[in-house]
């Protein structure tokens, strides 16, 4: 062993040590598209677990983008054909991204993130995988750092791209620049997929992966690894400055419900600007679920309400409203009512308020596999007539990897689904209303969930 591969595979294991990524035995999803980077990664794990972890069990995942066409083929067979060489387990589905792009009127790169990684957890909570690993490299760190800084990013942006997320996602290889991970492609032989869409120089990213980046290095050939570095200090701050935020938040609360939350003025203008800031991020992120489509501008906007004479002035934000009252700061949100339940019939799409399903029964493993869908059940376990509803109190199920009930609740809580949102969320349940066989973005009942006897297969589709 060269002493490259030795550094290269000394430096993965460093990141998974430091941040505690994996444990023998787990399930990890390995998330490949086909490029070197998550090609080193697939690479790299099976080594690691001839070596370290000789009962981790890794499971590759593919998604077809269809934004290439013929290639985008070529990248999936190619896949395919690398786990098979490694006698991995294998799942791949396809979207059409350009379709669901303009249908939700978003880009490319943003529809395609999310569809990507709903895919994976997907096939996570399927297999019970306890990790998923992505390819992303100190070399993306370093773009992601400079791209959110030419976009004005605060602290936040700025952190980058964080190692481990939800306790869920890993990156072993972000210790390591892209220059490595294909030297350690070239020394183990590991052939790759070339995009040709990481040359187009409208993509901001691109310009700065082969302008502005290679004219930093001149000033400092180790610029990915300062990068990296000032991003790791911004987590850390981020992460101790969302503790202040978490400890303060109470102190200015006067009045909270699901759809609102008051705060002291007095309390506020009694922070530090950088808490305050923080502070009414947090307040909306909690009332809305998350920060899209909240700009610079629209906080500014909010924190001018704090000032001199504003009493009875209020901001419209995209799904919220803040207004001042006297010594009062209020939040609310847009109130929208519950979608009344609904039969979801077979082969016909049904709308449910902001959501869109498409029940399909009675499928093979390989038409299962080739549909895109968000709901995987055992068709004979599934009752002949489902319904759509919204949730109700006390609402509980015993899902995939359990023994007894959950509460409803708790799972969207642990599941993230925020709490704007879930009063409005899609249960699907049988024809009396009763009982629970699946929640989009939770895990599918026990009862009706696929396993190893399972002959045909029923899927739900979900478009928000």
């Amino acid at each position: 062993m060269s002493h490259g591969h030795q550094s290269f595979i000394a430096k993965v294991q460093h990141t998974i040590d430091r941040y505690e990524m994996l444990d023998d035995g787990l399930a990890v999803v390995v998330a490949v598209s086909g490029g070197p980077d998550s090609v080193a990664l697939l690479h790299v794990l099976v080594e690691l677990r001839e070596r370290r972890y000789p009962s981790l069990r890794l499971h590759v995942a593919h998604m077809n983008h269809q934004l290439r066409g013929a290639e985008s083929d070529q990248d999936e067979h190619f896949v395919r054909t690398l786990a098979s060489r490694f006698n991995l387990t294998f799942t791949s589905t396809r979207r059409d991204i350009r379709a669901l792009a303009e249908r939700r009127r978003q880009n490319l790169e943003e529809v395609a993130r999310q569809e990507r990684y709903q895919f994976l957890r997907h096939i996570a909570a399927e297999i019970e995988a306890a990790r998923i690993a992505t390819g992303h490299t100190l070399t993306d760190q370093a773009e992601t750092v400079l791209m959110r800084l030419v976009r004005g990013a605060g602290g936040e942006g700025l952190s980058g791209i964080h190692p481990v997320v939800d306790g869920l996602i890993i990156r072993p290889l972000l210790g390591v620049t892209r220059e490595e991970v294909l030297a350690y492609c070239e020394h183990v032989g590991a052939s790759y997929r070339m995009d040709r869409s990481n040359w187009d120089p409208t993509r901001t990213r691109n310009r700065i992966r082969h302008e502005i980046l290679p004219r930093m290095k001149k000033l400092n050939p180790e610029v990915e690894m300062a990068l990296g570095r000032a991003a790791e200090h911004l987590r850390l701050d981020e992460a101790y400055l969302d503790q202040v935020v978490s400890r303060r938040l109470p102190q200015c609360l006067r009045a909270r419900d699901a759809k609102t939350l008051c705060l002291s003025m007095v309390r506020c203008e009694a922070l530090h600007p950088a808490v305050r800031r923080r502070l009414l991020r947090a307040v909306l992120s909690r009332l809305r679920g998350d920060l899209r489509r909240i700009t610079h501008a629209h906080l500014e906007a909010v924190e001018r309400l704090l000032g001199p004479g504003m009493s009875g002035k209020r901001v419209d934000l995209p799904g919220c409203t803040v207004w001042r009252e006297f010594d009062q700061l209020t939040f609310t949100v847009e109130e929208s009512p519950v979608p009344p339940p609904h039969d979801l019939p077979e082969c016909r799409s049904v709308r449910w308020g902001r959501f869109q399903l498409h029940l399909r029964r009675g499928l093979s493993r390989d038409e299962m596999k080739a549909l895109a869908a968000e709901i995987v059940l055992d068709d004979r376990k599934l009752p002949r007539q489902l319904r759509v509803r919204a949730r109700r109190p006390g609402d509980r199920y015993v899902p995939i990897g359990h023994r007894r009930p959950r509460k409803l609740k708790r799972l969207m809580m642990e599941h993230r689904i925020p709490v704007t949102e879930r009063d409005h969320w899609p249960v699907i349940v049988d024809a009396e209303g009763e009982t629970i066989v699946a929640v989009p973005q939770l895990p599918a009942a026990a009862a009706v969930a696929p396993g190893p006897q399972t002959k045909t297969w029923a899927i739900i589709t979900v478009i928000r």
